[in-house]
């Protein structure tokens, strides 16, 4: 079947009728009405009201002229609902899921579908399918959220918004400010782009770098857009890195190049409070609860200015984060275009990003964006005007009254499934699975092992017993012998010498210290060095420790 049926030339034109006619039709005529005139009030063919008359009368359903569909009408319209459902939950379907969910129903009811090899739908009823439910469901690219952040349920949204309620009372939009961190990467990404028919690997030549550069964004409930504050990652800071840059725009650096508890207290008192000390009554900051947003200094500046901060729930700002929902988005789609702009024109040849160049493409990126952004992200967070419909509707629902009452197919999602759904999105309490406690595995260097081979080289002993480095300087009790050099105690045990692997790069046989043991028996005498039981040593050092009850490893 083609992708478009394309009518042939000089064939039949067919006029689809919608049913509602059709059946207003019927019901004049059963009044008394006459064909002729219920044909000239509806604009109807005799022959057409005819034969929908003659369906009625036998019982038959009413059908489109053409092809007709493998699956009904009913059937369709459950598995659409289905598919929304499992959407909302977190579990979206592709094309061949759904086939393969087709030919599970089908195969069920035992019905064998002969131009279907297998009972299993092709590409093409997939297209048409989703073609004829184009107004209710269509396909997107999605992106991966992690557990913690699908389990955000709809009852911490409603305790944070019944506290959210308090906070906000009698506070003004443009006293409302959301704080939020991000960056700029050096990288265009991909784009869709025309290449001749055939090719496997399509390429365009630009310059791209996995560098990036942290901003600190400001946004208010009334749209105004704070200066931004740009961190470099770099131990100095250099006057043309800060040159052509957006108006009020600061410029900061840090080792990492990531916003760390001095770079948020910079920011707190040169971007934050200036604004916030020019307004009269109450601020509202929110953000997120990183501790390094929050020290000695900024918790007294904020009560000397009625500063309230307010912290977002855990894992659930990509629901209650205004420039994070509506803000972000936009500003990097915006700045792949201007990236793109300037390395084809200005640095074909260019690599990374150079950090003077930096500020005046953050200029023209901030004077194309759109100051309504900020105030959009507000509203559909819920936060102004204080709603939290716009966030519940996003979550997904746990009601299935709705979907039975609308089907009576026996593939109507039950509570057993959407429970199975809840546990697949938000999981369980049981917790993470026990790892099992690993131990160390004595091996000469450069050899490999089996995991048959592992428990019988583990490293015996709790953790703190302390291998002892080898004695090499000469001793009166020293016992000669090729496999039996050591030390004779009072005891008349042969101790021998304890050659780590660290020194010598060789498996000996090597004598372990319990530690509490060692203490009981006056550790300090026996170590010349005074060396804690818990330190380490660094090569070349050797001393003579001996005790009176070791503790033997085979020698490997």
């Amino acid at each position: 079947m083609p992708h478009t049926y394309k009518r042939k030339p000089g064939s039949k034109p067919y006029t689809v009728t919608p049913e509602a006619t059709l059946q207003q039709a019927h019901k004049r005529i059963r009044n008394g009405t006459s064909q002729r005139d219920v044909c000239k009030d509806f604009g109807l063919t005799r022959s057409v009201l005819q034969r929908y008359l003659k369906k009625m009368d036998a019982g038959e359903e009413h059908r489109a002229p053409g092809g007709q569909t493998v699956l009904s009408l009913e059937l369709e319209q459950s598995i659409v609902r289905h598919l929304s459902h499992l959407s909302d939950w977190g579990f979206p379907f592709n094309f061949l899921d759904l086939r393969m969910a087709v030919k599970r129903i089908l195969d069920r009811e035992r019905r064998n579908i002969p131009f279907f090899q297998d009972n299993c739908r092709g590409k093409e009823w997939v297209r048409g399918f989703m073609t004829r439910h184009k107004d209710v469901i269509r396909q997107k690219l999605c992106q991966n959220i992690s557990k913690k952040r699908a389990a955000v349920s709809k009852q911490v949204v409603t305790d944070y918004f019944s506290e959210l309620q308090k906070s906000l009372k009698d506070v003004p939009p443009i006293h409302i400010v959301n704080y939020d961190e991000t960056n700029l990467t050096d990288d265009p990404g991909r784009r869709k782009m025309i290449f001749k028919r055939g090719v496997r690997y399509p390429e365009r030549i630009i310059n791209s770098t996995k560098s990036s550069t942290s901003l600190m964004l400001v946004g208010t409930a009334s749209g105004t857009v704070l200066p931004l504050y740009v961190v470099y990652k770099a131990e100095n800071l250099w006057s043309t890195w800060t040159g052509g840059g957006p108006k009020g725009c600061r410029f900061n650096r840090s080792k990492s190049g990531w916003f760390d508890h001095i770079c948020f207290n910079d920011w707190f008192h040169t971007v934050a409070l200036p604004y916030c000390s020019r307004l009269e009554g109450k601020k509202v900051l929110i953000g997120d609860n990183l501790s390094s947003h929050f020290n000695y200094d900024i918790l007294k500046a904020r009560e000397r200015n009625n500063i309230a901060f307010i912290c977002l729930p855990a894992n659930a700002t990509h629901l209650l984060q205004p420039l994070d929902v509506a803000f972000f988005g936009p500003m990097k789609t915006r700045w792949r275009s201007v990236l793109i702009e300037y390395k084809l024109s200005k640095a074909k040849n260019a690599g990374i990003i150079p950090k003077d160049v930096f500020p005046k493409l953050l200029k023209k990126l901030m004077d194309d964006l759109p100051n309504q952004s900020a105030k959009a992200g507000f509203e559909k967070c819920g936060i102004h005007p204080l709603c939290a419909e716009p966030v519940l509707r996003r979550l997904p629902s746990e009601n299935t009254e709705d979907l039975q009452s609308q089907s009576q197919l026996n593939t109507s999602i039950s509570e057993a499934f959407t429970s199975q759904l809840r546990e697949l999105r938000c999981g369980n309490d049981s917790g993470p699975a026990k790892r099992a406690r690993k131990k160390k595995v004595n091996v000469v260097p450069g050899r490999s092992i089996a995991a048959e081979d592992a428990a019988q080289c583990e490293w015996p002993g709790p953790s703190n017993h302390v291998p002892v480095p080898v004695v090499e300087e000469e001793n009166e009790n020293e016992v000669d012998g090729p496999d039996s050099g050591g030390y004779l105690n009072s005891t008349g045990i042969v101790l021998p010498y304890l050659v780590p692997t660290i020194y010598r790069g060789i498996p000996s046989e090597i004598f372990l210290l319990h530690s509490s043991h060692s203490q009981a028996q006056g550790c300090q005498a026996m170590n010349p060095i005074g060396l804690n039981p818990s330190s380490s040593l660094s090569p070349p050092c050797s001393f003579p420790f001996y005790a009176p009850s070791p503790v033997p490893v085979p020698y490997h």
